[in-house]
């Protein structure tokens, strides 16, 4: 038996004993220079990152087109960067400051542990995406799986009876490449430089924070102690700093974990509803939406047959027939029942306007230069428009 392959199994028993340190060290002896261990965001797992540092300065910046390489020297500092492949995800060992003449034998040291970085994150990886992809079902309503055992695969010490609210983030900008991972990765690591202990998930192109909420004189916070809605806007600016890209967030109210299936949609109809009304860029508490708060928090078969009392034979009419009834009612809304903007939005004459208007009239039996039936329709579109985002319609 060769002496790397020696040990690779050696490494592979020390890290499942000592966990990634007695890998690093063993790097770190063997090649003399400083290493470090990221995973696949770039997040350093070795050396242990002190509570003091930035969170800037707990990830390394990963080249661009590391993933398409085995390895990659970058001459420019003196930095090698070594590719670690299990399944559809990746660990990176950077060796800093190390000579060109020393790569060769950098690299047949590094053979001898890769094994080794591939258990220690393939047995974080099965825990992790086991628990996050039961709980991003089960709160896009894909499962119906007890919440208690689901928290169960978790490998924190939860309680399902202890307060709780959703946060979620998305950005304005919606772009293929966004590595969601990477933001659930800094967004956690920025709660737990806060001290607040998280579960993230990612979960519609979007990041869910499952912040928990705190006691105050024997009364849960409508907002926690440790995290207000200053907190809130500063995190939001990190993210944003972080990304290049404006965000916006919405959150939901405080619930035992039990129900933190609630708190999720209630988050996710204060991201969606202030977007519908033309907002861009803000924090949107469920609680400050306003007669949205009263209808959202009604059960939902009812909020869907008000929706289809006010809207149902528009919406069966263009099914049946392809027209576009709904959405021209749609544009008369958004633009304040101004008939010329709305004609203008849709690049139809005026008078085309007119005539589905006057059908619109006729198919849902209602006069639209009533003030009520122009409240009714607004909030009927919004509301149904809400749903069918959050795939709550169906």
């Amino acid at each position: 038996m060769s002496l790397v392959l020696k040990d690779a199994f050696q490494l592979v028993d020390g890290v499942l004993e000592e966990g990634l340190s007695f890998v690093g060290e063993y790097l770190q002896k063997a090649i003399k220079g400083h290493v470090f261990i990221t995973d696949n965001t770039g997040k350093i797992h070795y050396p242990v990152t002190s509570g003091n540092l930035k969170i800037d300065d707990m990830f390394i910046q990963l080249p661009s087109h590391i993933q398409e390489n085995k390895y990659y020297y970058h001459k420019a500092d003196n930095s090698l960067y070594y590719h670690v492949g299990f399944g559809s995800l990746s660990a990176y060992i950077i060796v800093k400051n190390i000579s060109a003449e020393m790569i060769h034998h950098a690299i047949c040291v590094l053979n001898s542990a890769e094994l080794a970085i591939k258990c220690y994150f393939s047995k974080i990886d099965k825990v992790m995406n086991k628990f996050e992809m039961e709980l991003a079902d089960y709160l896009s309503l894909k499962s119906d799986a007890d919440i208690g055992d689901i928290i169960k695969l978790s490998d924190k010490n939860l309680d399902i009876y202890k307060p709780y609210f959703a946060s979620i983030i998305e950005f304005e900008e919606k772009k293929s490449d966004i590595d969601w991972e990477l933001v659930n990765s800094y967004s956690y690591e920025y709660m737990q430089k806060r001290k607040i202990d998280v579960i993230s998930v990612c979960l519609q192109e979007s990041l869910t924070l499952i912040i928990p909420a705190y006691i105050n004189n024997n009364v849960v916070d409508i907002y926690p102690v440790r995290y207000k809605i200053d907190d809130v806007f500063k995190y939001k600016k990190i993210v944003e700093d972080r990304f290049n890209m404006k965000a916006s967030l919405g959150l939901g109210q405080i619930y035992p974990l039990l129900d933190i299936q609630k708190s999720y949609h209630e988050a996710r109809i204060a991201l969606t509803l202030p977007k519908l009304l033309g907002r861009k860029n803000y924090v949107q508490k469920f609680g400050d939406l306003g007669i949205f708060t009263l209808i959202f928090s009604s059960n939902r078969e009812y909020i869907k047959e008000y929706c289809v009392e006010t809207l149902g034979k528009l919406i069966d009419y263009d099914k049946k027939y392809g027209s576009e009834l709904v959405t021209t009612l749609r544009k008369l809304v958004d633009n304040n029942f101004n008939r010329k903007a709305a004609a203008d939005s849709l690049f139809i004459h005026i008078n085309t306007l007119y005539y589905r208007l006057t059908k619109i009239e006729e198919i849902l039996g209602v006069n639209m230069s009533k003030i009520d039936t122009k409240l009714n329709i607004f909030l009927a579109i919004k509301v149904y428009d809400t749903l069918c985002m959050n795939g709550l319609w169906d």
